[in-house]
């Protein structure tokens, strides 16, 4: 099913979901060992799945720290592919929901391709910039806002934080209305910065392709971290309009994490098809 731009937010099917990994780098090997998702629909709950996975492989002990999980626990959970069947029945149709979506969705995109599988091609968004449109804090970590918010409190176990993602989406959601903002459509542009009616920022050719065709870019860029520009693999994910001007949102292969990239920094692009 292909959810219409225009189907009001209330109305969605909606998949809030959160993985614990065994580490934060997916170019190290690092794999999923934890899984929660929630599905809900027009505000009822039509189901829930949540359990430790085996990764093959021992937690990073910065991780274990962080999530409390063991790797006694681990060695003895189901291997990732026997929970695919769930994950392909709850995500069915819906909109995807997470924090710092692009994390979850790089290490879910990494399991399906061990197995020989796709990336799940749906309709997401993203609590993480929502809230950094929506609302005023020192910190937009899903600990801190819900601290604030006064919304269930994250563990970093994959349950509790889908609960704690939930209430924070429908806590943004108000605000979204309160803005004219109601649509999946309108959810999707405020993400990228852009209020209901305002115009869509212009890509360059080669950006504008990329995005079309779902190609990596190689990008030379002048950041201020390095003195010199430096030579990038990117995967676009979608454009912003921020104080500073367009703004190209992709997963960097360098940092191993989704970056902004101001087009005005941009000095060189190639496309890299196939």
């Amino acid at each position: 099913m292909r959810l219409a731009l225009d189907t009001p937010l209330a109305a969605l099917p909606l998949l809030f979901l959160d993985f614990e990994t065994t580490g934060l780098d997916l170019g190290a090997g690092h794999r999923v060992c934890e899984v929660a998702l929630l599905r809900e629909r027009a505000g009822t709950e039509e189901g829930r799945f949540a359990c430790l996975l085996n990764p093959g492989r021992l937690l990073d002990p910065q991780a274990a720290a962080v999530n409390g999980l063991c790797d006694a626990d681990l060695a003895t959970a189901l291997p990732f592919a026997t929970v695919v069947p769930t994950i392909d029945a709850l995500t069915a149709g819906a909109v995807l929901v997470g924090h710092n979506l692009a994390f979850d969705l790089a290490f879910l995109s990494a399991e399906l391709q061990f197995l020989g599988r796709p990336p799940l091609n749906s309709p997401n968004l993203d609590t993480l910039p929502l809230a950094r449109r929506l609302l005023h804090r020192p910190s937009y970590s899903l600990m801190a806002l819900a601290s604030e918010l006064g919304l269930p409190r994250p563990t970093h176990q994959a349950m509790p934080d889908v609960l704690a993602l939930q209430a924070l989406f429908h806590h943004l959601r108000m605000l979204m209305a309160e803005l004219g903002a109601t649509t999946l459509g309108d959810a999707l542009r405020l993400e990228r910065g852009m209020l209901p009616g305002a115009p869509e920022p212009e890509a360059p050719p080669l950006i504008a392709q990329a995005l079309a065709e779902g190609c990596a870019l190689r990008i030379v860029y002048r950041s201020r971290s390095s003195p010199e520009p430096t030579t990038r693999t990117i995967h676009p994910i979608y454009l912003s309009c921020e104080r500073g001007g367009t703004y190209l949102r992709a997963f960097c292969e360098l940092r191993q994490n989704v970056r902004a990239f101001a087009l005005a920094k941009i000095a060189a692009i190639e496309l890299i098809q196939g």
